[in-house]
């Protein structure tokens, strides 16, 4: 990523503070057991923060930094698929969710999964008109297994090769259901609940494919 602020790095922050969004209310805002090991991402101006030398290893390390709190908090969590199903229906009130585009877009203002140039995670319609969430490589399933240093993640680079406008990855295209990835992912388990609490209210419905894939569709009467 360039060394300077586009429009992909604002959202990228949103996408990081909206995990810690996450952990907070897994816990109900009593996040100490987790402070203590991991503190919050400070919610100031991206600008006010950022390293613009390194923007995209401030980017990363931040990402783990929530990455780390949040998977400490879904275990804490005695209810957290209610939970996220409840945030779900909260973060969906107000939202145009009238067709697949817009139900992605306001998905992906929400979802973090890694650097867009880590591309773990990609959106598409298939041949029967549904929505794919495709998920290339499961970024969240380490923060389970031990706690990852931010620190470390600071030297990350990304290949460019993109504008800082946009990201292809934030986009949908056509994809195909066939050969997607199966593996079991308490992470994605915890997302279904969410995208199905968002989803409530709008003419669809979502199906959790192969544990870490999900089929967005139109609700069945």
């Amino acid at each position: 990523m360039s060394k300077n602020l586009g429009p992909v790095h604002y959202m990228m922050y949103e996408k990081i503070k909206f995990q810690d969004k996450i952990t907070n209310f897994l816990l109900d805002g009593n996040t100490e057991a987790v402070d203590k090991d991991f503190a919050p991402v400070k919610d100031l101006p991206l600008e006010d923060l950022i390293d613009q030398d390194n923007i995209h290893g401030w980017l990363s390390a931040r990402i783990d930094q929530v990455e780390n709190r949040l998977a400490k908090a879904m275990a804490l969590s005695t209810n957290p698929r209610e939970k996220m199903y409840e945030l779900g229906k909260l973060e969906a009130k107000g939202e145009d969710l009238s067709n697949l585009k817009l139900v992605f877009d306001k998905l992906n203002q929400r979802m973090l999964d890694g650097m867009p140039c880590d591309r773990a995670l990609r959106a598409g319609i298939d041949e029967e008109g549904n929505l794919l969430l495709i998920t290339d490589n499961n970024l969240h399933s380490k923060y389970q297994n031990e706690a990852i240093n931010p620190e470390d993640s600071l030297s990350d680079t990304c290949e460019g090769g993109h504008g800082h406008d946009h990201h292809e990855s934030f986009e949908v295209g056509k994809v195909s259901g066939n050969d997607l990835k199966n593996e079991q992912s308490t992470y994605h388990d915890l997302r279904l609940a969410f995208i199905e609490g968002f989803l409530e209210e709008s003419p669809y419905e979502v199906e959790l494919v192969n544990g870490i894939n999900y089929k967005i569709k139109e609700r069945e009467n």
